[in-house]
C-alpha cells in the first residue's frame, strides 16, 4: 500500500449520476480494502434505490441534508452525522437542503470507485 496525501481540491474527479465524485484514495491505492471519495450533489438529488454487491458503504454528512431509505427504514443525516448502508441491501437517498451537500463517501470492499471512473464523465 502506498502513502497517500490529497489536499482539498485534489484528486480525479468524475459527474456520475448527478453528483461530482472526488477520489481521494482508491481501492488500487489501499490494497483493496477500502475507497474513499469526496460526493458533491446538488440540492434535491434524487438517487434512486439502487444494491452494492458485497460492498459497504458509509457517508460522512460534512455539509446538507438528506434523507433515504435502506431496506424498509427511513433515515435522515445532518453534518456530522454518520451512515452506514450494508451490502447487498437495497437503499436510496435525497438531499433534502436547499444548498448542495457534501459528503465523504467509503466503500468497501471497493468496486464503487472504479464503477464511477469507468461510467462517469471526467470533470473539468
Amino acid at each position: 500500500m502506498s502513502f497517500v496525501v490529497r489536499d482539498a481540491g485534489q484528486g480525479a474527479a468524475y459527474d456520475f449520476a448527478g453528483a461530482r465524485f472526488v477520489m481521494k484514495a482508491s481501492g488500487a491505492e489501499t490494497s483493496g480494502q477500502l475507497a474513499v471519495m469526496e460526493m458533491l450533489c446538488p440540492a434535491a438529488l434524487d438517487v434512486p434505490p439502487h444494491v452494492h454487491d458485497g460492498e459497504d458503504e458509509m457517508f460522512y454528512v460534512i455539509a446538507g441534508y438528506l434523507t433515504g431509505r435502506c431496506g424498509g427504514e427511513r433515515w435522515s443525516a445532518q453534518p456530522g452525522a454518520f451512515v452506514l448502508l450494508p451490502r447487498d441491501i437495497e437503499h436510496s437517498f435525497t438531499v433534502t437542503s436547499r444548498a448542495d451537500a457534501k459528503v465523504l463517501v467509503v466503500v468497501g470492499p471497493p468496486s464503487f470507485d472504479a464503477h464511477v471512473a469507468q461510467r462517469g464523465s471526467p470533470a473539468s
